[in-house]
């Protein structure tokens, strides 16, 4: 897991040292593979995070093993506020989901009149800290939440949607899809996508699609939070020689309690960098969000 030191700090109580972060994560179970002074006084961490332990791969995870070896140290949660508009987001969009086996929770908010441009600095600090590419105020919002909470997000440019819908499904065989990063590829009737109407938009947990990516022209979004089949993301995205740091954490399990969680956070803060207003409510399809269970010790 790539940390930044400054990042991290952000979810303690008080900020910790390199030199404590490390040794209290190595005690942790965490061995320090990697450190590196970075300019302007951060510290790039890369610690090793075994296979059975998707509950750290994120700077709040990582914090949480901080701060439960330091009684000095408690867990700061970023605080979440979201104000939404009067229109009803099932106004807007619709979302059918027809593989809850391999999708088990699916939920799209809508965000309008959004100005997607460059991120302020602070945004681009954290991201390249941790050798992450600023892309745009939109999309460096999702990449930031994933690294901050460990659940992936996407965007969709809604007005490239077909029908202006989501339907989670399986690929049809053969079915042509082309990755954000320019790669096309012929799909199998194994893979589960999210598609529009018409065609395919995004390879469910692994990477979305160039024809709906987000950029300067788009003014309406659709945002993504699920949670999908751990083997049907690796099995996929082995076949199509395609990763991310989303099928990697979604290859391990991502928090059911995280999903809701991450999606308000992400949409408070597009609406702080990139403006637009909120449509009310969020469209959730599949299992309901679970409520954590409190174990007194």
């Amino acid at each position: 897991m790539k940390l930044s030191l400054n990042w991290l700090n952000r979810y303690l109580s008080a900020p910790a040292s390199q030199e404590k972060v490390c040794t209290l994560l190595g005690q942790q179970g965490f061995p320090i593979e990697d450190q590196e002074q970075l300019p302007g006084g951060d510290v790039f961490i890369d610690a090793e995070v075994t296979s059975n332990r998707s509950d750290c791969l994120s700077h709040i995870g990582m914090a949480r093993e901080v701060s439960a070896g330091a009684p000095d140290l408690e867990l700061k949660q970023p605080d979440i506020t979201i104000t939404e508009s009067d229109t009803a987001v099932d106004t807007l969009t619709s979302v059918t989901n027809d593989d809850t086996e391999l999708c088990p929770v699916y939920t799209a908010r809508v965000i309008q009149g959004v100005k997607v441009g460059s991120s302020p600095k602070w945004l681009v600090d954290c991201l390249e800290a941790i050798g992450l590419r600023s892309v745009n105020n939109v999309v460096d919002v999702t990449n930031f939440v994933l690294m901050e909470m460990g659940q992936p997000l996407h965007t969709f440019d809604m007005d490239k949607l077909d029908g202006g819908k989501i339907i989670v499904r399986r690929a049809t065989k053969g079915e042509d899809f082309t990755a954000i990063d320019g790669t096309k590829h012929k799909l199998a009737d194994s893979m589960l996508v999210i598609a529009d109407a018409s065609r395919p938009q995004a390879v469910a947990g692994v990477m979305g699609g160039l024809d709906s990516e987000v950029t300067e022209s788009t003014t309406n979004i659709l945002l993504e939070s699920a949670r999908f089949d751990q083997l049907s993301v690796r099995t996929t995205s082995r076949r199509m020689k395609l990763s991310s740091d989303s099928s990697y954490r979604f290859e391990r399990g991502v928090d059911p309690c995280g999903v809701e969680r991450a999606s308000k956070r992400a949409a408070q803060l597009i609406m702080e960098l990139a403006g637009g207003t909120l449509a009310k409510g969020v469209i959730r399809v599949g299992e309901d969000e679970p409520q954590p269970k409190v174990i007194e010790l």
